[in-house]
């Protein structure tokens, strides 16, 4: 039987607290609570222990997690070892990678290999990556454009998959971008709120205040002004579908080399990139912040326009 294993020495934080309102903490579903509580998959120092069990200096957490504890709980990517990934942090569950603009990040039919998650799954096995006590496999926890480079989090096991997710529902994660735009904006920070809904004429593309629109609220911040384009920083509240694309098109500074929402440019990519993303590390592993290098073809001058 597959079997996800975690041996997890309980933190300060955590002494005098409950098995349960610790897995509550960690953002363990429900769902899974039940399972690992109904299956007796939970013991503290070798012995099998009920979740109203109150933790003690020096104990040692083991949880059991088996495949129909999940509602995905395999990962089918076919392995293509052709392209490799910029890998800028990782640990027993996740990595962080750096995605160049122009790459998928997951496959939308069986045959499709030309993807990041094909990448990863090729690099786990070759360098023989194990996750939780099982050979790691690659699980999508966000995604960005394909058009758009920069830091992407992956999960190696589905264990952590819906704790991640939680965390990005609750804005637990945060998320910076940078992205040229057309034309000069005279403040130095704002705030864009309209809400993004499907645009009625184009089923590809979002617009605010389209079909079953929702709320969306991007924050930027301007950096610096060069050859009438401008550099900014912005950070996500929500993540709607080309949520910061369709934000900044909307009050009139459309991102350059955007093919969707702006006009046509003289660069070879969209430029958007997803410059540090920080995230709290399931069960108590501590926030990292990870920023990897600018991509070549991302200028800081915008010089080649």
């Amino acid at each position: 039987m597959t079997m996800w294993t975690y041996h997890i020495p309980v933190a300060t934080q955590r002494v005098g607290q409950t098995v349960k309102a610790t897995l509550n903490a960690w953002l363990v579903p429900q769902r899974i609570r039940g399972a690992l509580r109904m299956k007796q998959h939970i013991s503290v120092n070798g012995h099998q222990v009920p979740t109203s069990y109150v933790f003690q200096t020096g104990d040692v957490l083991t949880l059991q997690f088996d495949a129909a504890d999940f509602r995905t709980s395999t990962s089918n990517y076919q392995p293509n070892g052709q392209h490799t990934v910029p890998i800028i942090f990782e640990n027993d569950d996740i990595v962080v990678v750096s995605k160049p603009a122009g790459m998928k990040m997951h496959p939308h039919a069986p045959n499709e290999t030309d993807t990041l998650l094909n990448y990863l799954a090729a690099d786990f096995s070759a360098r023989h990556c194990m996750s939780a006590g099982m050979p790691a496999r690659p699980y999508m926890v966000h995604r960005i454009d394909r058009e758009t480079s920069g830091a992407v989090i992956v999960a190696k096991n589905p264990v952590v998959v819906p704790l991640l997710n939680r965390q990005m529902v609750d804005k637990q994660i945060q998320r910076t971008y940078l992205a040229w735009v057309h034309g000069t904006l005279t403040d130095s920070a704002g705030m864009m709120t309209t809400p993004i809904g499907v645009d009625p004429l184009n089923p590809r593309k979002r617009r605010v205040d389209g079909l079953a629109a929702q709320a969306a609220k991007t924050h930027w911040t301007k950096i610096h002004t060069v050859y009438q384009n401008t550099l900014l920083r912005l950070q996500l509240d929500t993540g709607r579908m080309h949520q910061i694309r369709v934000h900044l098109a909307s009050i009139g500074h459309p991102i350059v080399g955007d093919s969707l929402y702006g006009p046509v440019a003289p660069v070879t990519r969209m430029m958007l990139h997803a410059a540090t993303i920080s995230v709290p590390l399931p069960f108590d592993g501590g926030t990292r912040q990870v920023s990897g290098p600018l991509p070549t073809d991302f200028p800081r001058q915008l010089k080649t326009i």
